[in-house]
């Protein structure tokens, strides 16, 4: 009788395992997108690569240890839409369980005639995303292709490209909102808040020197780039000018505001590992809770697939488990969230959803029902 009692304990606890294979692969490998970019080089000199979505990787004549001249195989998946990153599976969270937003991931490497190429000490290769990289965004990298647990790693300088108000200033080039004109320099992107502040107070000694010195406006009427800690300070340029009305003067100083930030932007980053890379930032979570799953027709099926998808981020998980009657999983909650179960049943293909926010209830009855591929594309990518 004591063995009897094991067995169905033992029984009940690996129900709801988490599953490795399974026909779910078959549904899987349908929905995902063909991102993949593959190109042959033999590496000479410095050299640019560009992926079929506009990605671009930029590397040094030295960059490897191990190269002997041969022909080089370069292969780059790249992965920026939030449709993307669901329909390819693309988890994104951490190895300690933080939630992350993605500007957009990679999978970069290079081989030799088959030899793995290894990234020499030292050397780094510069990549170059086609859409602007999210505010305090890190790096984190994965070595597992089929589960993605993101891990960070140290910080990896990070180039954005500025006005320079102080080149601009000297040589009398205003620049309009447009963005038309004008000098910018590279930076390195945790220096942006200093040397805006550093430009800034060089800008206001040169303009205050000017006007001492030659008693005109020219700099306060064209000229009001003055930072403090990312914020304006206010000058004598618009706020002064009795030329403006009062919604005259708002409505310059949102411009203003408006052209700056579009030109404080981060498309690049240099890193100095092969494989995955996603760029991320850590979103704040409003609770956690644990959502617990009632499926009804399991029966039916071996397996299913839990996709969590964030609606106001770009934040996304996917888990698999072999079929059970109940599950109870952990759940962070940051806004309002999509929930689909997918599952398959003798070449068809299943599906149920519900919404979760911190407000919600979080006990779901689950009754899969029969879908066809295009339509569970649009329900897992659908707002």
């Amino acid at each position: 009788m004591k063995n009897y009692l094991y067995l169905l304990f033992g029984l009940f606890l690996i129900s709801c395992e988490k599953e490795k294979t399974s026909d779910l692969a078959k549904i899987e490998s349908q929905l995902k997108t063909d991102n993949l970019y593959t190109s042959e080089f033999i590496l000479k000199n410095d050299t640019l690569l560009k992926g079929k979505l506009g990605t671009e990787i930029a590397i040094p004549f030295d960059l490897f240890d191990n190269y002997t001249n041969g022909k080089i195989k370069f292969e780059l998946k790249e992965y920026f839409t939030k449709e993307d990153m669901i329909l390819n599976g693309l988890s994104t969270i951490t190895d300690k369980d933080e939630l992350l937003e993605s500007s957009g991931m990679i999978y970069i490497n290079f081989t030799e005639e088959g030899k793995q190429l290894n990234i020499k000490e030292g050397k780094k290769f510069t990549a170059k995303f086609p859409n602007t990289i999210l505010e305090k965004s890190n790096i984190y990298t994965n070595d597992n292709d089929s589960i993605f647990k993101w891990k960070f790693i140290e910080p990896i300088k990070v180039d954005t490209s500025i006005i320079d108000i102080v080149k601009n200033y000297r040589y009398k080039i205003a620049v309009d909102a447009s963005g038309a004109g004008g000098y910018f320099k590279d930076i390195n992107r945790d220096s942006i808040q200093i040397i805006r502040k550093r430009d800034s107070l060089q800008l206001q000694r040169l303009i205050r020197d000017d006007n001492n010195r030659r008693k005109q406006t020219y700099a306060q009427e064209t000229l009001d780039i003055v930072f403090d800690d990312g914020e304006y300070v206010e000058n004598t340029d618009i706020n002064t000018n009795n030329k403006l009305t009062s919604q005259e003067k708002k409505e310059k100083i949102v411009q203003r505001n408006d052209f700056y930030q579009k030109n404080y932007k981060i498309e690049t980053f240099t890193a100095s590992k092969l494989g995955w890379i996603n760029c991320d930032r850590v979103i704040n979570v409003e609770k956690s809770v644990t959502l617990s799953l009632n499926i009804a027709n399991h029966e039916e099926v071996t397996n299913f697939s839990i996709y969590y998808i964030y609606k106001n981020y770009k934040t996304f998980l996917k888990e698999s488990f072999t079929s059970c009657s109940s599950i109870e999983r952990p759940f962070k909650i940051a806004g309002k969230a999509k929930v689909v179960v997918v599952s398959n049943s003798n070449e068809k293909y299943l599906y149920d959803v519900f919404y979760v926010n911190k407000d919600s209830k979080i006990n779901f009855d689950i009754k899969l029902k029969e879908t066809t591929l295009g339509q569970l594309k649009t329900i897992l990518v659908s707002q």
